[in-house]
């Protein structure tokens, strides 16, 4: 059974859908220990639920906000069997997203895939996440270069979305130089982007 940390609904704060309405199950547990990480309370804490009481969970939320999409994030969602979940969801058709920081794949029905690779993995990603991957988001952490972008764009033509930490007292000016050293070197299709629910002090 997916150990869950919680499920309740939102905004998407982040990346190309921000401001779609959204029921989130986050999952529990992520081995990467990123220390700018602002869940870190889904690295541990959670209990095991069963596909019907997720589902049923998320049924009653989406009563209350009819075409809400769904988002399994984390922690890191893929480090947990999806494929049961998955289904589920498929089965109700419901529009169907996972956000990974891109180590691990399973081959299930999503509807949109959000890989954000991170600083403490050496921004590794899984081979067949490329493909998938509708958009890539990236931290501008003082670890991020050029280099790792260009990269990037070469394994993929998703767009680019570059976030500010938030714990960097600089991050609003450190990702828009970022992005302007993007956009000079002419990588194509990145852009800049907010944490929405940072902004108005949501989850």
């Amino acid at each position: 059974m997916p150990k869950i940390n919680e499920i309740f609904w939102s905004a998407q704060g982040e990346g190309l859908n921000s401001g779609v309405s959204s029921i989130f199950v986050r999952l529990a547990g992520c081995s990467l220990r990123c220390a700018y990480c602002d869940t870190r309370l889904a690295w541990s804490r959670g209990r095991e639920r069963s596909v019907k009481e997720i589902v049923a969970a998320v049924a009653a939320i989406q009563a209350d906000r009819p075409g809400a999409r769904l988002v399994l994030t984390g922690g890191e969602p893929l480090e947990q069997d999806l494929g049961e979940l998955a289904a589920a969801c498929r089965r109700r058709r419901w529009f169907l997203a996972i956000e990974t920081n891109g180590l691990r794949f399973q081959d299930l029905p999503c509807d949109w895939w959000t890989v954000s690779p991170k600083d403490v993995s050496c921004y590794k990603v899984h081979p067949r996440l490329w493909a998938k991957a509708a958009e890539i988001k990236l931290l501008v952490t003082p670890a991020l270069d050029l280099r790792v972008v260009k990269k990037m764009r070469g394994r993929s033509a998703a767009p680019i979305i570059l976030q500010p930490e938030r714990k960097d007292r600089q991050r609003f000016r450190r990702t828009f130089d970022f992005y302007e050293a993007c956009c000079a070197a002419g990588v194509p299709d990145v852009r800049l982007g907010l944490q929405l629910h940072a902004v108005f002090g949501i989850r």
